[in-house]
């Protein structure tokens, strides 16, 4: 629980630091790298949530916070003035380990179709170890994505393309409460992610490019009820850009038993 209450003191740092960009090009950089952490597959589980032939259906909901799109005199459209919630699929299966220890793969994906304007077309992959003795658990997890998007970002009437493909790793750490049919646990964890950016604009093929990496943090609460149902709640922060909020609702259930 420490860990927890540290790590919520450091999402709340990192939503009080301003905006540093200053120039034109500092601006446009900024809006490459919020839109692109948005995409990043950040936890959303607790470590060593899933026991060998555990298999987790998920849909994740994540929240996107108010974007200011201003470069210059001219003020971009942002994924905020689209939508303020997006969907993306998530699985997780847990693998076979060694004694006090779980291990998992993940994966996500979306497929290309528009929105009210918007697409993007998605896939991720994630995988984990975590030493899991009894309730307390720590675990190291690594994933990998890419993505295009094409949204109207430069002018309503075109849709502009942002390439990003991002890779990156955290520890995190939790503590399972059993309480009767229902389980709860708390985590925290810390972490790096590295993005490549790329936007075009589809009106004179200008390209813009960002490489940019950044500190993850990640506070958050699973509940199991009755063994199958999952829900998950995430505060994700990139200090210096990006703070939002993830919602996971699952079904988990044992491919290789009862």
């Amino acid at each position: 629980m420490r860990t927890t209450r540290a790590l919520l003191a450091l999402l709340a740092v990192a939503a009080s630091v301003p905006a540093a960009a200053q120039t034109m090009l500092d601006q446009e950089e900024r809006l490459i790298q919020i839109n692109s952490l948005l995409l990043d597959l950040s936890p959303v589980q607790a470590p060593g949530a899933f026991a060998p032939g555990e298999l987790s259906l998920g849909l994740e909901l994540i929240g996107i916070p108010y974007i200011d799109g201003t470069t210059g005199g001219k003020v971009q459209i942002t994924a905020s003035d689209r939508t303020r919630i997006f969907p993306r699929p998530r699985i997780a299966l847990g693998l076979p380990a060694p004694d006090g220890f779980r291990t998992f793969v993940g994966l996500s994906y979306i497929p290309p179709i528009s929105i009210n304007g918007v697409s993007t077309n998605y896939g991720a992959l994630e995988a984990g170890m975590a030493w899991a003795p009894g309730a307390a658990t720590v675990g190291l997890r690594g994933h990998v994505l890419y993505a295009r998007s094409q949204a109207p970002v430069t002018d309503p009437d075109t849709r502009d393309t942002l390439d990003t493909f991002e890779v990156g790793g955290d520890l995190s750490a939790g503590y399972r409460f059993d309480l009767g049919p229902v389980t709860l646990t708390p985590y925290a964890g810390i972490g790096v992610v590295y993005l490549d950016g790329r936007f075009t604009v589809t009106s004179d093929a200008y390209v813009l490019t960002s490489q940019y990496t950044s500190l993850s943090l990640a506070a958050g609460l699973r509940t199991v009820l009755a063994r199958n149902w999952e829900a998950v709640v995430e505060v994700d922060a990139y200090p210096g850009r990006l703070v939002h909020v993830s919602v996971l609702l699952g079904y988990v259930f044992n491919l290789w038993g009862p």
